[in-house]
């Protein structure tokens, strides 16, 4: 199945929209012939990034949202629906990264990453829910990683919640499926988005558009987890094979990311 006959006429909401990967999955579902609801929290940003996809005319909206506030993740889903008339696609895309030794962290950090990358998505899912179920059919997309699929050294926070993630998804895929409505989960290895701060990003990155590509290739064929990229492919075969060696190349990679970023 091509995107655009999965897509066309298909009302669709991204979190995480005003840039990186969120930004790239506008743009593609609207190429498709979807409508988007663009949310973001960083309300300026959205603005700006919503200018530029102007052309799609009324197909285009947007909303500041916040996605650790469950009230306002409930009104974006209903606001959606109500203006849409229905609710296709809802992708939890909104996350944030945290990469530091154990001995560094706080209860702070640990209430950041999860209440973005894991309470986002379930409040994502809590409010999309009942509309899909009353409509028979919807598709649920959340954004982990594939640190949600193997360890990720001084990475325990953001590796829990998107491990998590991967979790819910799978469970609810298989739940929800015999009443026509799908779930995927998307694991991407590098993307050359904010997310890296102050980390260098690596040659093989994929751009956002790539990625964007990859991910709607794998929504359209409504696969349950869609990994993006070869590197973390790779990675993810490797560490099923040989987990041992695998974790100290994960170990040596990130010191040399921390040693990057400590340089700059």
């Amino acid at each position: 199945m091509n995107h655009e006959s999965y897509f066309a006429n298909k009302s669709a909401i991204v979190t995480g929209a005003a840039s990186g990967i969120g930004l790239a999955l506008c743009e593609a579902l609207l190429e498709a012939g979807a409508s988007v609801t663009m949310a973001d929290r960083n309300e300026a940003l959205l603005v700006e990034s919503a200018a530029g996809l102007a052309a799609y005319g009324e197909r285009v909206t947007t909303a500041a949202v916040d996605v650790t506030r469950q009230e306002e993740v409930a009104a974006l889903v209903q606001n959606a629906a109500a203006s849409c008339g229905r609710l296709d696609l809802l992708f939890n895309n909104a996350g944030v990264t945290w990469l530091g030794p154990a001995d560094d962290l706080t209860l702070d950090i640990w209430r950041r990453v999860i209440d973005i990358d894991l309470w986002g998505v379930i409040y994502g899912v809590d409010a999309a829910l009942p509309i899909m179920l009353r409509q028979g059919s919807g598709h649920i997309v959340n954004t982990a990683s594939v640190w949600g699929l193997v360890p990720s050294v001084n990475g325990a926070p953001y590796a829990a919640a998107k491990h998590a993630v991967v979790g819910l998804s799978e469970s609810l895929r298989l739940e929800l499926a015999p009443g026509g409505i799908a779930v995927s989960v998307v694991c991407p290895g590098a993307v050359a988005t904010p997310i890296f701060g102050d980390v260098d990003i690596p040659p093989d990155a994929l751009t956002p558009r790539q990625a964007a590509k990859v991910i709607l290739g794998g929504v359209a064929r409504q696969e349950g987890i869609i990994v993006v990229g070869d590197d973390a492919a790779n990675l993810l075969q490797y560490y099923r094979a040989e987990p041992e060696a695998c974790g100290q190349i994960l170990r040596d990679m990130t010191q040399a990311q921390m040693d990057s970023a400590k340089s700059k």
